[in-house]
């Protein structure tokens, strides 16, 4: 399982270089864009946005493409759902924004290491006032998140082929073998992610974390391209509004 959600594609591009508070920022206003969409022709606007993003990362369609495959479950699910509610149309168009909402959130993470990330919601929620402790608090816990959601696919797939070795059928038919199969996997998986929860715990413990106030040995700097980019962002909303 090559699951691409929340990992960081080293790069050298203009997308990689831009602060990463604009990427936050930018991430935010295309999902709302999105969100602004009423038809499924409007959907034109964030592919043509969507294929600029990939020209200026460097990174291919088919990684951008990959992080779409991992959550197919939950697109065919919901435009499933939605067929049988509203029709046909109406489930294409959902299933075009789960497509394009995953999309844009996986440009912030290709292109955006997830320590500067974090970084970049602490200064961010400068803006709102919140003390410094708890957006160093809240940076850490989305940085630790980040970093988990690939290890415990990863995890997940690792578990599944060592319990194929030892004899164990995930294809049989019936409710029973379902929930058996369900069991196998998810008890293993709980048990590594508390071992490496509190492996973490422990290295944190060992960095002193929480003691003393942190220092940052990156500074974020905004120039003139990241307000460029930021403009650029503006567009699509501005687009859809005015439709």
């Amino acid at each position: 399982m090559r699951f691409t959600i929340g990992k960081y594609v080293p790069v050298n591009s203009y997308l990689h270089l831009l602060d990463p508070r604009v990427k936050i920022i930018s991430t935010f206003i295309f999902i709302t864009s999105i969100l602004l969409v009423k038809d499924i022709l409007g959907y034109l606007v964030p592919l043509l946005v969507f294929v600029f993003l990939v020209l200026l990362s460097k990174i291919s369609v088919m990684t951008y493409l990959r992080s779409v495959k991992n959550m197919w479950f939950l697109i065919l699910f919901a435009s499933v759902v939605q067929f049988f509610v509203s029709g046909l149309e109406m489930s294409i168009f959902i299933a075009l924004r789960l497509t394009f909402v995953l999309l844009f959130a996986t440009f912030l993470t290709f292109t955006t290491p997830p320590l500067l990330i974090a970084k970049g919601l602490s200064d961010l929620m400068k803006l709102f006032g919140i003390k410094e402790k708890y957006r160093e608090d809240f940076s850490m816990i989305m940085t630790i998140s980040m970093r988990f959601i690939p290890i415990l696919f990863d995890e997940i797939d690792r578990i599944i082929k060592a319990q194929i070795a030892r004899g164990a059928k995930f294809d049989q038919p019936g409710l029973k073998y379902k929930i058996k199969g369900l069991i196998i996997i998810v008890v293993p998986l709980l048990v590594s992610a508390i071992r490496k929860a509190e492996e973490i715990s422990i290295a944190l413990q060992a960095r002193k974390y929480g003691i003393g106030p942190r220092t940052s040995y990156y500074e974020l700097k905004w120039g003139y391209k990241d307000t460029l980019f930021l403009i650029f962002s503006l567009l699509p909303i501005f687009l859809m509004i005015w439709r």
